[in-house]
Parts: structure tokens; C-alpha cells; sequence
């Protein structure tokens, strides 16, 4: 039976980091693994497993991260990582029918990007499209060094109480994050 496994950072075990590193290395070519002896760097951050008899369909997970638009802090859920690794069997919108169920229940804003072209994906599983928005966001590290995003991708979103996207969309400029990429 299929089943979605909701998960902290801090309690997913050294064999699971070692999958979900592999599927991250083959879906993005990720180059920079969870490691579990600097857990502190994801142990808040809340994963998303869809399997079934320990076989691993889907995954994602949302990320605590802090953004800054016009001078007030929001605390937001980063939409990160989605991954299907069996494609076109419904198992990546199970994924993110429960990570929309969780952003409900907490009642707070999940924000994300994707590429134009897989924006309908997740408009089907009914998250909301700003298009052409995720070059607003902008990450300001220790040193005052703006990294700013030069694509041109959509930003996928999920307003909870704090009204952040509706603030944002109607004025749109740029966003501070606390993390590059999330």
C-alpha cells in the first residue's frame, strides 16, 4: 500500500540520506549532499516520502526559511526538492497533495520554483503560478553580497495566514531570503 511519510530532518536515518542523495545527484545533479554528520543544516526541515515497501516513488521536502519584503520578516515553508522518480503513475501528486494538506493544517505560506513548463504540473495539484516571478528573490549573504536569480522561472505557492504572496503580487519587488536556494 502506498504511504506518505512525514519526517524531521533530525530523525531520518544515515541509510535514507544515502538515498535521497542519490535521487538528488540523479534528478539535478545535485553536488552538495545532506550530511548527516551537519544534520543542523536540515534537521528542521520537514520531509515528504511517498513508497511502498521501502521502495521510494516520490519526494520533497519544505524548508523553514525567513524572507524580507518591504522591511517585514515572513517565516515561510520552502517548496524544495520535488522529485518523482517513477514518472506518469500519480505518485508525484500524491507528494504534493500532502505537502499542500500540511501547509493547510500549519496555515503557513509554501513558496518554490520550477521551470515554466512544469507549472502546470503543479497548478493540477493546486498550488497557485506566478509567472516569471522567482528573479525577486534574492539572497543576501553575511558579507551584504546580493546573489540574485537570473531565471526566468515561475514561482509556485501556497498562502497561509501571513498573506505574504497577495502582499507580494501586488507589489511586486524584490524579496530577501535567508537561503539561496532552497
Amino acid at each position: 500500500m502506498i504511504q506518505v511519510k512525514v519526517e524531521k530532518g533530525k530523525n531520518l536515518d544515515n541509510k535514507f540520506l544515502k538515498k535521497w542523495n542519490k535521487v538528488m545527484l540523479d534528478a539535478f545533479n545535485e553536488d552538495n549532499p545532506l550530511n548527516p554528520a551537519k544534520r543542523t543544516n536540515f534537521e528542521k526541515d520537514i520531509f515528504f516520502i511517498v513508497s511502498e515497501n521501502n521502495n521510494i516513488f516520490s519526494l520533497g521536502r519544505l524548508r523553514p526559511v525567513i524572507i524580507n519584503f518591504d522591511n517585514k520578516n515572513y517565516n515561510i515553508l520552502g517548496i524544495a526538492d520535488i522529485v518523482s522518480i517513477i514518472k506518469g503513475k500519480g505518485y508525484g501528486k500524491i507528494l504534493l497533495n500532502s505537502m499542500l494538506k500540511y501547509l493547510k493544517q500549519k496555515n503557513m505560506t509554501g513558496i518554490g520554483f520550477c521551470l515554466g513548463k512544469n507549472s502546470v504540473f503543479y497548478e493540477k495539484s493546486k498550488f497557485k503560478i506566478a509567472k516569471n516571478m522567482a528573479k525577486l528573490f534574492v539572497h543576501k549573504s553575511k558579507n551584504g553580497k546580493l546573489a540574485v536569480n537570473d531565471w526566468d522561472d515561475d514561482v509556485i505557492y501556497y498562502t497561509g495566514k501571513d498573506n505574504f504572496m497577495k502582499r507580494f503580487l501586488k507589489s511586486p519587488k524584490k524579496v530577501l531570503t535567508s537561503i539561496l536556494h532552497w
